[in-house]
Order: C-alpha cells, then sequence, then structure tokens
C-alpha cells in the first residue's frame, strides 16, 4: 500500500495567536470559534477578533501544573488532562496531573488524579468505551464510558508499548476503530486494534518527537501528524523537527471531529430567555400563518429543513413522491419512487434515507435514484411505513401501518417501529402498533417520544442514547376530544411538544413533564399531519396538510387543503442527521 508524507510548514500561508502561558489543546466549538487550554484554565478563543474569554480553571492549588492533551466526547464535552512541569531538563514531579472534564454548562469535574503525563483521549465507535494515555505509563488504557453522563471507570491496560516505540502521546481513532498513537522519541505512529491488544501497522516519520495525529482532508482520510523540535538543540541533526506531516495512502478514514456544546447551551438558554419575555406580549392573534406550498398534497407529511439548501423537505404519501420547496426561489421538486413513502431525514453525506412500501432506502436526489436497504414486513403485504425521524446519534426511527381495506377500516395492532442504525442492520423496537406516527426525543436525550395514532396519546420512553434502545413506556399526555387524532410532532427549545391534530384542524404545545396542554394553534385547514421548526434560526414552524379523506363539500370549505403553511413562533430547533 503505498503511504506519502508531506511536510506541513511550506506553500500556502498560516496564522497564529501568540499566548502568555502553554496552550496545549484546541477544540472547536459547535457555534464557532474555538476552545483552549492555557495554563490551567479553559477559555473560548474568538478567532475574528483574537479575544480569549475564561471558562472555568482547575488544579490551582499547584502552580506548577498546565493543561496537556484533551478532546471533545460525542455528547459535547471537553475531556483535557494536566500534568506536572518540568523543574528542570527531563525531570517531572511524578503523579501531579489529573483528567477534568468540562460541561457544557461550564462546569468542571475531576475524573481522577495521580496522572503523570494527560495525554491521548478517544471514543470507541459505539460510544461505550474511553480510551486515555499517561504517557509515563507506556500504555494505553480503557475505561468503561458512559455516553449519558460523561463518567468513566473500569480502567484497564489494552496495549503496551514496545521498547522501540518509545512514550505514547497523542491518539486517534479510525472508522475500523483502530487506534492510530503518535510515538514520542520513537518517530513513528502505530496502529492498534484495541480488541486484540496487538499493534497491526507502523509508520515511520522523518523526526523523532511525534507528538499527535488526527484525520482530516475532504473524506478524513488523510492522517495529519505533529512534531516537536524543543529537545533538537540550537542545530537540529533533523531539519524537518517541528513539522507538521500528511500521511495519504493509509486504505483507512476517520471521523470528523466533535465539537464542544457549551456556546450551544448558552444560546438555547438565551433564545429561552427571549421568548420568555417575549410570551408576556405575544397573542395567538399576532401569529402570522401563511400558505408558502400552494401546489396541492393528497397527504403531506414529514417536513424536514434542510439548512444546506434553504429548503423545507416532506413527502405526499399517497402520490408516492418525495419533494423538496426552496425558500429563496420558491422552486418545487419531486423526486416520484415507486411506493407509498411515508417518511424522509437527510443524511450527513448528502441526499437522504427514506421509508418506502416496508422497505429502508437511499434516495440521491441528483440522479434521482433509490437503492433499497432493508426490507421489513414481507409477511404482511397489506402494512407500509409511515412517520419516521433521525436520533441525535443518527439511527433512523420509523414505523409501520395496515393500510384502510375499506375508507376507516383497517386490520389493527399491525404495526411496529423499527430503528435504522447506521450500519443498515435493523432492530423492530415496538410491536402490536395501530399507526407509528409523531417521533421525537427529549433534549437531554434520555426520552423518546412517540405516537400511535389510535391510542389518542402520546408516550414517553426511556431511551438509551448508547444503544439507540428504548424501554419503559409512559403517558404523558391524552387528546383532548375537539382535538382529534395526533399525528406528527416536533420539539422547541424549550423541551416542549409541538403535535399536530388531523381532522383537528390544529396543532398544540404540550409540556410533558406536567402533561398539560400550554398552547393551540388553529390552522386554516382540517387535516393537519406533522411540523417542523425551520427558516434561517429555526423560528418558523412548517405545517403540513392533506385533502385525501376530504369530500367534494369539505373540499369546498377549505380550499387550502393540503397545502403547506408557515408560522412564526420563535421556538425552533434543528434536525438530527
Amino acid at each position: 500500500m503505498d503511504r506519502n508524507s508531506q511536510s506541513g510548514t511550506c506553500g500556502s500561508p498560516y496564522q497564529t495567536f501568540e499566548f502568555s502561558a502553554f496552550v496545549s489543546l484546541v477544540a472547536l466549538r459547535k457555534c464557532g470559534g474555538y476552545i483552549i487550554t492555557q495554563g490551567t484554565r479553559f477559555a473560548a478563543l474568538n478567532w475574528e477578533n483574537q479575544s480569549v474569554t475564561t471558562i472555568n480553571n482547575a488544579d490551582q492549588d499547584k502552580p506548577n501544573n498546565r493543561f496537556n492533551d484533551g478532546k471533545v466526547d460525542p455528547a459535547g464535552r471537553l475531556f483535557a488532562g494536566t500534568m506536572g512541569n518540568e523543574v528542570r531538563p527531563a525531570v517531572l514531579e511524578r503523579k501531579q496531573g489529573s483528567l477534568f472534564t468540562l460541561f457544557p454548562d461550564h462546569s468542571v469535574v475531576k475524573n481522577f488524579n495521580s496522572v503523570d503525563i494527560s495525554n491521548g483521549l478517544d471514543w470507541s465507535l459505539d460510544n461505550r468505551t474511553f480510551f486515555y494515555i499517561d504517557s509515563l505509563s507506556y500504555s494505553v488504557d480503557a475505561f468503561d464510558y458512559d455516553l449519558q453522563t460523561g463518567q468513566i471507570a473500569n480502567r484497564r491496560s489494552i496495549y503496551t508499548m514496545e521498547k522501540e516505540e518509545k512514550i505514547p502521546d497523542g491518539m486517534s481513532i479510525d472508522t475500523e476503530g483502530k487506534l492510530w498513537v503518535a510515538c514520542y522519541s520513537g518517530g513513528r505512529v502505530i496502529r492498534i486494534d484495541p480488541e486484540t491488544g496487538t499493534r497491526i501497522q507502523t509508520v515511520k516519520l522523518p523526526v523523532a518527537q511525534t507528538t499527535s495525529c488526527c484525520f482530516g482532508g475532504p473524506d478524513y482520510s488523510e492522517l495529519y501528524v505533529t512534531s516537536a523540535s524543543q529537545e533538537m538543540g540550537e542545530a537540529p541533526c533533523e531539519p524537518q523537527a517541528g513539522n507538521v506531516f500528511k500521511i495519504t495512502g493509509l486504505g483507512v478514514k476517520g471521523q470528523p471531529p466533535c465539537s464542544y456544546a457549551g456556546d450551544e447551551l448558552e444560546k438555547r438558554n438565551s433564545r429561552r430567555k427571549e421568548t420568555q419575555q417575549q410570551s408576556a406580549v405575544q397573542t395567538m392573534c399576532s401569529i402570522k400563518i401563511e400558505s408558502i406550498v400552494k401546489e396541492k398534497n393528497r397527504m403531506g407529511e414529514c417536513p424536514v429543513w434542510e439548512e444546506r439548501e434553504n429548503s423545507l423537505v416532506y413527502v405526499d404519501i399517497n402520490s408516492q413522491k418525495v419533494c423538496r420547496w426552496n425558500s429563496v426561489t420558491n422552486e418545487i421538486q419531486c423526486v416520484s419512487v415507486d411506493a407509498r413513502v411515508g417518511s424522509v431525514a437527510l443524511r450527513k453525506s448528502g441526499g437522504y434515507v427514506i421509508a418506502l412500501g416496508t422497505s429502508f432506502a437511499f434516495l440521491n436526489w441528483k440522479n434521482r435514484k433509490v437503492v433499497t436497504i432493508s426490507e421489513q414486513e414481507l409477511d404482511k403485504p397489506n402494512n407500509r411505513f409511515n412517520d419516521g425521524k433521525v436520533d441525535p446519534q443518527g439511527n433512523f426511527f420509523a414505523g409501520t401501518m395496515a393500510e384502510e381495506t375499506a375508507p376507516g377500516v383497517r386490520a389493527r395492532h399491525q404495526g411496529a417501529l423499527y430503528t435504522l442504525f447506521p450500519d443498515c442492520s435493523v432492530v423492530k423496537q415496538l410491536d402490536h402498533v395501530d399507526i407509528s406516527n409523531g417521533l421525537e426525543w427529549s433534549l437531554d436525550h434520555r426520552t423518546f417520544f412517540h405516537i400511535d395514532s389510535l391510542a389518542y396519546a402520546v408516550h414517553a420512553y426511556s431511551y438509551d442514547e448508547c444503544t439507540g434502545r428504548i424501554g419503559d413506556c409512559r403517558t404523558v399526555y391524552k387528546m383532548e376530544k375537539e382535538e382529534a387524532m395526533p399525528d406528527g410532532m416536533c420539539i422547541d427549545v424549550e423541551g416542549k411538544l409541538w403535535v399536530a391534530c388531523i381532522d383537528g384542524g390544529r396543532v398544540i404545545r404540550i409540556d410533558p413533564e406536567t402533561g398539560r396542554r400550554v398552547q393551540t394553534l388553529k390552522m386554516p385547514v382540517s387535516r393537519i399531519t406533522s411540523c417542523c421548526f425551520g427558516g434561517k434560526d429555526y423560528s418558523e414552524m412548517y405545517v403540513t396538510s392533506a385533502y385525501d379523506g376530504l369530500n367534494s363539500a369539505a373540499l369546498a370549505k377549505e380550499p387550502q387543503a393540503g397545502e403547506i403553511f408557515k408560522e412564526e413562533l420563535r421556538f425552533g430547533r434543528f434536525h438530527w442527521k
């Protein structure tokens, strides 16, 4: 296998900022800028105005300590460790460091202490294991990891360094679950299998002091390796010491880095405060409802906002179409498929995942091709998929239902709820469902909300973000008579649920904590099917509707039936992919 290494100090210009204390790590923030550790403080770095704002501090009782390596976990928390400084060359105060976690609310928790040099960190692909390096232990360790809480436990060694590999430093994981470890003073990066504890690959570098590595490039197939020159003296024998190198042709890829979620929490709290201030003066009559898609849908459903396209994606189930309305050009494009399509969701790589007939499939919008991933319920030819949505971990949940055999007549309890995982495996979560409909997750990702329409209720299930499985069920809201039947659903930044009421002509906002309706948004048509937030700052609610099921007299009274509506509400929330 061909491998190429390239120094990164020549060619294109780069920018640097200088600080008055050691800066040992940098990580992305979700809403822009960076989070850094400087000395023993966590800080936010604004790249545009070059300002640094302290967030919190650690090891304040150890003035000789400083932060070293760190990384953001899949839940948006920053893990970072400290070390004692050298009191003289090659002489380090031992066991002075600790490993800390900076949470999105800016609180700090110490995970453990008595660390020599806190270094490489990463998480397994299933988010159940935390990998960690304390360099002077000459080992890579693993901990059990709880994604919900960020807690780690049960430390064990998974790899002990060979003599020629020297000191383990920074670390990264690839999409096969293998760890890449930079070997300080060893002049190499090694790839190890954490399951077997064996080294399976060695990439030698032209410098000895290799310090860390990460994957990057357009498809994360390039490995970037940093190095140091601090021990080379005034006339280094390694002229490339201190350079950054790019390695290609490895045949493996990495994953995009996680971003610190603290800024997202701040924005959410700010938006919540703004909303609360506005709610005192905002009345229902001040909410403007306008039709933005006047092309009639027989059964418009499953709206999802696609930010990169400034578009609303939705399905017309009975017309067997996936559609996209561009908010800038007002253009509507549709792709016809060969079965009733119940739901559509975004894919991180582009295009869409859809549930049509009884199959999961990928839809390539550019060439309009549909590729079947998995087929379900082949023993139930009268069933089809209905509503669906992606969870915070990128798993696609979608449920089935039996079709009507005559107007208002269908076989009961024939449906189920399924999860399509990123590896294309499928798990059945629920059985004996009538009409699987609205789905959503709580803001802390611990609760899954679901609607089985003929139960006339909204249910909540315990939810394991690590496994994607659901557990204990409870009822959080029972529909009132005038609200008719619950259909699609979405959640706002205050954790309240918005439920579309088919044949009820409204969208209701309910508080899942108290089980009470807190707001009603009446619509100009009766067959309201689903809703989602979108627009520039997700303050707009998009509501789909249907005209199938209305007779000629009802259609005459509801000329806008089947259209899609927009309301300004200032409660928004984005969609997962």
